[in-house]
């Protein structure tokens, strides 16, 4: 990853390869008592980064989720595409080479899940690659992406583009 060999990395390099990976998990993991903007600059405070950049970093991430003018709010006063956004946010504020998706559209009704989706390819079209674990075929088919379809962790298929058939 990022030109290591995370096999044959050594342990102890393992924490620095983990910044450089975003994770945004089907349930989204928020701290309910912080509020959206507290939820983001958490990953950046963990990390030592400075107040400046903070702000900085967590003004531009909620920008880029669209929740800006939600940053005051606590995860149980936003919808279930807000908290997932915020998630995002979260996952992306430390600017990842990779971000990890697991179900992200999981718990989200249809609409709301195109949303995400949608916010999930721009940031793939700005540079971060995207590995999205999903078992929706109908969001799998309209990406129209790279698919490796596992079954009990094995590769049954691996597919550069088209259509799936589950």
């Amino acid at each position: 990853m990022d030109g290591q060999d995370v096999v044959r990395m050594r342990h102890s390099h393992v924490p620095r390869l983990r910044r450089k990976v975003g994770v945004v998990f089907q349930d989204f993991k928020l701290l309910p008592t912080r509020t959206v903007a507290e939820n983001v600059a958490f990953a950046l405070l963990v990390t030592g980064h400075s107040g400046d950049e903070v702000r900085e970093e967590t003004d531009r991430v909620l920008s880029l989720v669209g929740l800006a003018q939600r940053r005051d709010h606590f995860p149980d006063q936003l919808s279930g595409g807000e908290q997932q956004r915020t998630a995002m946010a979260r996952a992306l504020v430390n600017r990842p080479r990779i971000l990890i998706a697991d179900e992200p559209t999981g718990n989200l009704d249809p609409v709301t899940s195109w949303e995400i989706i949608k916010l999930l390819v721009r940031v793939n079209e700005l540079g971060t690659t995207l590995v999205m674990a999903t078992h929706n075929a109908e969001i799998v088919n309209a990406l129209r992406r790279r698919v490796v379809h596992l079954d009990h962790g094995a590769v049954v298929r691996d597919e550069r583009e088209g259509l799936y058939a589950a």
